[in-house]
């Protein structure tokens, strides 16, 4: 869309947004969004973000995110998250990578332990087929 150091996105559909400051969101839906600031969603969506600084959520949505900061959910959803520190109210993730989670009324599919768990299950399997694979 544009870069400057604050965006604000109301209403509509952008395939992308990029701003080195802050991004606000409301009622509107992105496919990606990089910011080098805070990201603020409210009733919302989007593909995948990058955020460097901290994210709020509200009755939104998001595929898959990166932050740089803390991030609060509130009645949101998110695909994959990667994230320093998070506090989610109402919410789902489906994989949640983070250092220290705060869940109210919340569900999480995978947490960070769950997670590492299965990437290395499946590094494990897909090395070993590979010997098997080569042998035969």
């Amino acid at each position: 869309m544009n870069e400057q150091a604050e965006t604000n996105v109301v209403s509509g559909f952008f395939p992308m947004v990029k701003a080195e400051g802050d991004v606000s969101i409301r009622e509107a839906g992105a496919g990606a969004i990089v910011a080098g600031g805070d990201v603020t969603m409210r009733e919302a969506g989007a593909g995948m973000f990058i955020a460097g600084g901290d994210l709020e959520m509200s009755e939104a949505g998001a595929g898959t995110m990166m932050v740089g900061g803390s991030a609060r959910l509130s009645e949101a959803g998110v695909g994959n998250m990667l994230v320093g520190e998070a506090t989610l109210n109402g919410s789902r993730v489906g994989v949640l990578l983070t250092a220290k989670a705060d869940l109210h009324d919340s569900t999480v599919v995978l947490n960070t332990p769950q997670a590492i768990g299965l990437g290395v299950a499946a590094g494990v399997t897909v090395f070993l087929l590979g010997k098997l694979f080569r042998r035969g």
